[in-house]
């Protein structure tokens, strides 16, 4: 009973810390009757709130996406005639109390958002806007379902304007600047990145816009985030070309501001509110493979046999839906189609706990070096078991209802490692249901898309106490912190980039696509491999390598080992971006938004900082500097224009790094971790001064959320004496790194140096070829800082 009370106050007492206030808020009187609340949360980060009378609670800030437990903030708040202002130590926020409007400037009197002015319901523009969206985006109807799914019966096609009751609608103008360009709003846009001059609708629509994030962020380095669950509308200078028009249905307005140095800086900050990119397992970046809805278990066991036969490396095999014994089963009864799948002997059907059998399929992948995942369907009130997990928290008690990812448990044990979320159904509107906290689809139907991955996250995580594999292809502001993200039905071709890129100026890490969905399969292919994650779907098709020409077949075979060989490089670059907010695939202007020339480019992006990566074509874009092929080394010259690069006949795209790159890489694998990481191969490519930071953790579990993490931080100089690389200690740890370390450095070098050093010691034994100087170094303790010198060249 002690032990109960205490467990109980423990969860009180987080519970208490979890939901409790901004350290710093202010309450504003205005003139015009309205009521306004500032949240100071940080120094840089501004939480508004304006409306006719109470601020009702948020139901992402009820359902935990928000943070909401901020440090004390140091502010001083004082009048000035009409004007309240508060200052941080970085920001200075200045209100009109007349009618609320909003200025927002640096302390050395720069201004970063000239004006958010609130626009009441019944305020005119509520209607001439609202006739306008409705004009642009036509009647709302119902889609059709998702492709395959033959068990749903007649559809109801119902049709609603986008906008109605005009006059209980507010909008939030925000003034720009003449030469702001901005950036963000997820998959609501499939024709351009940069969105002034657009209108966006943030409402999750199956092959429309399918995760759509109330965020937007200017060049100048600030951002704004729409917090509201109901469907909203970005309007950035297109109906009045100087203002961007927030339209909300609703007669309130609830909304962050974040002041950065920059875009990265503001992600930085727009990630601490709705959270960082979730972490997957390690091997979850790499090959994820989904055979033929047609196979069976023995099938599925010969591709797992010809992945590693053929020397193709491979982590994931996933299974569609016809693993269950009743096709496109949306029920918590589920289970294996014994005849095809037997996931256990089926005389134990009802036998519990589960095991993973160690005869059977599973098991069998397994010891192969597979993970193995299941694709579901889902059609639930997700609302209950949030609520449930609320009242349990508070020591309340709980609806008794069931929740659907509880049964997923029961595979779980039987050896799964993760699973494909369809968007069937949790996509579909619902108009006519009621949900368990009281709610209508008017304000679920979005908040759907981010409890999904959260459940299916915080179930998983409950019962095994390591990370899952789990992606789909919906989602909302927050949902980056849950999962993995696969940008819908839309092919692996050049429309699939539109999502990558806005996805990622957005907050979102870990997205994909259907690669090889396109007629120029291998270019698709060119694409995936150097996306955050790589899925390869088969589902209704013969992507299988095997069924290729032996040119395709090796291609194929080339560009995924490439991926495995970057592993450290690209994982690296993910645990980087679940601290930092970065995503791994960054737009041209995330990475260079001082060059104009690349304000809208699409089909080129940075690989994290120093792989450029080509697609759907023979021409790119190089920045200012030097830049080297990756597949046959020639350095060109940057010069802020588009070259004609010619493709080498067996690749499908181009690739080309960044002069000063240092790229940490790792010998032939066949699946992520079968051999340690105890060397390394180090690609060093001198310009000048240079650093590279490579992350890692265990791979696994959590512990990289309580700070278990390791950095080795490379520096590179290059002068006219020679060039010297420094291998750094490593600061941090975690369970299982290497005490030690081989580095197999390659050296891109004009000319053969006339000596090699270790820390002033003579190295032997180094080879020079081809413009490359190679030579295996040894760090004996990995807390120990190294210094090889390649001296004097002729």
């Amino acid at each position: 009973m002690r032990h109960f009370v205490l467990s109980l106050f423990g969860l009180l007492v987080c519970a208490q810390l979890w939901a409790a206030e901004p350290a710093s808020t202010f309450e504003v009187a205005l003139d015009n009757g309205l009521q306004m609340q500032v949240d100071v949360c940080t120094d840089r980060i501004f939480r508004v709130r304006i409306a006719p009378g109470d601020f009702p609670e948020s139901l992402l800030e009820r359902y935990g996406v928000l943070k909401t437990d901020w440090a004390p903030v140091q502010v001083t708040r004082k009048k000035e005639g009409r004007n309240t202002v508060l200052t941080t130590d970085a920001c200075r926020l200045t209100i009109d109390r007349s009618n609320g409007a909003i200025r927002l400037q640096d302390l050395d009197g720069r201004t970063r958002i000239r004006k958010v002015a609130f626009l009441p319901a019944g305020d005119p523009l509520g209607e001439s806007l609202g006739k306008s969206l409705n004009e642009t985006f036509g009647p709302h109807r119902n889609s059709d379902g998702i492709i395959g799914d033959t068990t749903r019966g007649e559809i109801e096609k119902f049709e609603n304007l986008e906008v109605s009751d005009y006059d209980r609608n507010s909008i939030l103008a925000v003034d720009l600047g003449p030469e702001e360009r901005f950036y963000g709003g997820g998959s609501t846009s499939r024709d351009h990145i940069q969105h002034r001059g657009e209108v966006l609708r943030m409402w999750t629509t199956i092959q429309k816009t399918e995760a759509p994030m109330p965020f937007m962020m200017s060049s100048e380095g600030w951002g704004i985030f729409n917090n509201t669950t109901r469907k909203n509308f970005f309007d950035i200078g297109r109906y009045d070309k100087n203002r961007m028009l927030i339209y909300n249905l609703s007669d309130g307005a609830d909304f962050y501001l974040f002041a950065g140095e920059s875009m990265p800086d503001v992600l930085n900050l727009y990630t601490s509110v709705t959270g960082r990119s979730y972490l997957l397992p390690k091997w979850a970046y790499g090959l994820a493979f989904g055979g033929h809805m047609m196979e069976d278990q023995m099938e599925l066991m010969d591709d797992a046999l010809r992945f590693r036969s053929e020397n193709i490396p491979c982590d994931l095999l996933w299974l569609e839906p016809q693993w269950m014994s009743k096709y496109y089963d949306y029920s918590t009864q589920k289970n294996w189609d014994y005849k095809r799948f037997p996931g256990e002997s089926y005389w134990e059907e009802g036998k519990l706990p589960k095991y993973e059998n160690n005869a059977l399929f599973i098991s069998r992948l397994h010891k192969l070096g597979f993970k193995v995942a299941l694709w579901l369907c889902i059609d639930h009130d997700m609302s209950i078991a949030q609520e449930d997990y609320l009242a349990e928290q508070a020591g309340k008690p709980t609806s008794g209802q069931e929740h659907w990812f509880d049964h997923l448990m029961n595979f779980v044990d039987q050896g799964i490692d993760g699973f494909k979320l369809d968007p069937a159904r949790t996509l579909d509107e619902h108009p006519d249901r009621e949900y368990y906290n009281g709610y209508t689809d008017r304000e679920m139907h979005n908040m759907n898309q981010v409890l999904l991955p959260m459940q299916m996250n915080r179930t998983f995580r409950e019962h095994k106490g390591i990370r899952s594999f789990h992606h789909y292809c919906g989602g909302y502001a927050g949902s980056q912190h849950w999962g993995a993200l696969q940008s819908g039905d839309n092919g692996g071709g050049r429309t699939a980039m539109f999502d990558q890129l806005n996805l990622g100026m957005s907050g979102l890490m870990n997205t994909s696509c259907d690669v090889m969905w396109d007629p120029n399969e291998m270019a698709s292919l060119h694409m995936g491999v150097l996306l955050p994650w790589t899925q390869i779907n088969s589902w209704f098709t013969l992507f299988h390598p095997w069924y290729f020409p032996p040119k395709e077949k090796q291609m194929y075979r080339d560009y995924v080992q490439l991926r495995y060989n970057l592993m450290p490089y690209i994982y690296s670059t993910a645990v980087q971006g679940s601290v930092t907010g970065m995503p791994m695939v960054r737009s041209m202007p995330l990475s260079f938004p001082d060059d104009r020339n690349v304000d809208d480019m699409v089909y080129q992006y940075m690989l994290g900082d120093n792989l450029l990566v080509g697609v759907f074509s023979d021409s790119i874009y190089l920045p200012r500097g030097e830049w080297i092929n990756f597949w046959n080394g020639q350095t060109i010259q940057g010069t802020a224009a588009k070259v004609h690069v010619p493709v080498p006949d067996n690749r499908a795209g181009l690739l080309f790094i960044k002069a000063g790159a240092i790229l940490p890489m790792q010998k032939p694998v066949q699946y992520i971790d079968s051999t340690p990481l105890d060397t390394l191969l180090l690609q060093v490519y001198p310009c000048g001064n240079s650093t590279f930071t490579m992350y890692e953790d265990d791979g696994v579990t959590f512990k990289h959320e309580e700070g278990a993490i390791a950095k080795t931080r490379f520096d590179c100089s290059q002068t006219e004496s020679g060039v010297t690389l420094t291998i750094q200690p490593v600061e941090g740890y975690y369970e299982g790194m290497p005490i030690s370390r081989t580095y197999v450095c390659t050296i891109a070098l004009a000319v053969a140096p006339t000596a090699v050093e270790l820390d002033g010691r003579s190295v032997e034994g180094w080879q020079y070829e081809n413009g490359k100087l190679q030579v295996t170094i040894t760090q004996p303790d990995v807390k120990e800082k190294i210094e090889i010198k390649f001296l004097s060249f002729d």
